[in-house]
């Protein structure tokens, strides 16, 4: 658990060329089906992340898979100023105001969002709460509301808005990740057997994961963290289908059983809050669950759009 007092991981560091904010880094196009769907990675991955997903589709949808400056090689924005409360949502509220950009600029008619992992999301719920009238549908694979304490014993296991931002603000940020070692990260975060089944395809999926710069993650996460998609989704009126990886099998530390807190734990409350919410889990998946069960997950996804008005 090593740190570092001279690094300051919420700068950008010396010499590091940004990008524009307010831009996709990437926009893959695919298919040539009538429906279009945007598909938005999760933290860490670029757009070719859903290359084989598209492969699927590619008969029935046209698609545009994102990825969110700074991940799959590409340059992230600028790094607000320190005093900046990650509850500002700086860079997320950039990426969601370029999603809805892409959807008039390629004239998309009602698309289905595909929003996956942490702050695909929130990407893709956003879309669907505060423009209805644009969107058809919402998938999410893997999707994580929030953040959901392990260790209920020291935190309230569904902490408010505020209690979030305050904590980020004042310490999990200043006193954690700006002095984190890189080799600590890597050690600590996620695991390659979190985001698939299948090991080899696991690593993969880590390096992927792992190759932005520490600045980069520790932005994003730190505004995932201070958020809370579920205070909205009592006011949902576009369907959405979350897919839960089944996890069967993955190793956890006793008491860190992090992946079930992401993905399940954190929907209790607002499943029962949305009638337009249906869940299904597919069993014998992980993080990137279409790369353990593409068919799978691919069933489930024509089902939901067959009965989308």
């Amino acid at each position: 658990m090593v740190q570092d007092s001279t690094l300051n991981n919420l700068v950008d560091p010396t010499g590091y060329k940004t990008g524009k904010l307010g831009e996709l880094a990437e926009v893959r196009k695919v298919g040539n089906g009538r429906q279009a769907m945007i598909l938005i990675p999760g933290l860490g991955f670029g757009a070719n992340v859903f290359d084989e997903f598209m492969q699927m589709f590619s008969a029935e949808m046209t698609m545009y898979s994102v990825t969110l400056p700074g991940f799959g090689g590409t340059a992230a924005p600028p790094t607000p100023a320190e005093s900046t409360s990650f509850g500002e949502q700086t860079w997320t509220n950039a990426a969601y105001q370029a999603l809805n950009r892409l959807i008039d600029s390629e004239k998309m008619q009602r698309p289905i969002v595909v929003g996956h992992w942490l702050t695909g999301t929130q990407l893709a719920l956003r879309m669907a709460l505060e423009h209805p009238d644009k969107i058809r549908g919402v998938v999410l694979l893997s999707g994580s509301p929030c953040f959901v304490p392990v260790d209920t014993s020291k935190y309230k296991p569904h902490p408010p808005l505020d209690f979030r931002i305050t904590g980020v603000d004042k310490y999990i940020a200043p006193q954690w990740f700006k002095s984190v070692t890189r080799a600590t990260w890597d050690d600590n975060n996620f695991l390659p057997s979190d985001y698939a089944a299948n090991p080899v395809r696991g690593l993969r999926l880590w390096r992927w994961a792992a190759e932005p710069p520490l600045h980069v993650w520790i932005r994003y996460l730190c505004e995932f963290y201070a958020q809370d998609i579920t205070l909205d989704l009592a006011r949902l009126s576009v369907p959405v289908l979350l897919l839960k990886p089944g996890l069967e099998g993955a190793y956890f530390d006793p008491g860190q059983d992090y992946l079930t807190a992401y993905c399940h734990t954190g929907w209790n409350a607002a499943i029962a809050t949305s009638s337009k919410l249906s869940v299904k889990t597919i069993p014998e998946s992980r993080v990137c669950m279409w790369y353990d069960q593409l068919e799978s997950v691919a069933t489930e996804i024509r089902m939901f759009v067959q009965k989308l008005k």
